[in-house]
């Protein structure tokens, strides 16, 4: 099969038990719940790809994701949000909530109870909070994300990039997309750019992707 530059060499997406023995997914449906679950498993994120992505991933087709996401909908697995971007209609899709069946593997999960939505403290010996320089602070900032709702300076975002490169892109549309969906504008307008820096880099390391 010829290799697609859109996926990643060394993407995965996990599938756990739970989903076959509760929820009775199987076959295409439970690779696509997995890979979606694996974007919004801490209500902190959505899946913001493309059908073709899913197809491309699940080595599927388009007609096969369309069917599976429709299934997936009408058991109240998936929640499909439409939005508009630039004048252009997209979609984005968020596992539905089955805390009821996963509540027990908080610990085998990475700390799915101690999700962003919940408000989270780096607790590594060397806080990272206390290794931004202040000049840092004072640097011109920008908007990032799809919805730009998480702000940060050119220095705080390289920063993000030397910790995680590969992850740092997706974990800033994560926390993004969270504020975007639960409507936390309110909350994160007195976030400075540091505190959202701490915010994504300690995603990052709870997920294992930045080494402390």
């Amino acid at each position: 099969m010829e290799n697609n530059k859109k996926i990643k060499p060394n993407s995965y997406y996990s599938i756990q038990y739970w989903m076959i023995n509760e929820l009775g997914l199987k076959g295409l449906e439970l690779s696509i719940y997995a890979i979606i679950y694996g974007f919004s498993r801490d209500h902190c994120g959505a899946f913001t790809g493309s059908r073709s992505y899913l197809a491309d991933f699940t080595n599927s087709t388009k007609a096969g994701v369309d069917k599976a996401l429709k299934s997936l909908i009408q058991k109240n697995l998936l929640e499909k949000k439409n939005f508009v971007n630039h004048g252009i209609k997209n979609c984005i899709y968020v596992a539905k909530e089955v805390a009821n069946l996963v509540s027990y593997q908080s610990t085998e999960l990475g700390g799915v109870a101690n999700s962003v939505s919940q408000g989270s403290q780096l607790s590594c010996p060397n806080n990272i909070e206390d290794n931004i320089e202040d000049n840092t602070l004072s640097l011109e900032t920008k908007h990032f994300g799809l919805y730009g709702n998480v702000i940060l300076n050119d220095e705080l975002y390289d920063r993000l990039l030397i910790e995680s490169e590969e992850y740092a892109d997706e974990y800033i549309n994560r926390l993004d997309s969270h504020i975007e969906m639960h409507q936390l504008h309110k909350q994160y307008s007195a976030y400075a750019p540091n505190q959202f820096f701490i915010k994504i880099f300690d995603m990052l390391r709870r997920d294992g992707h930045v080494e402390v």
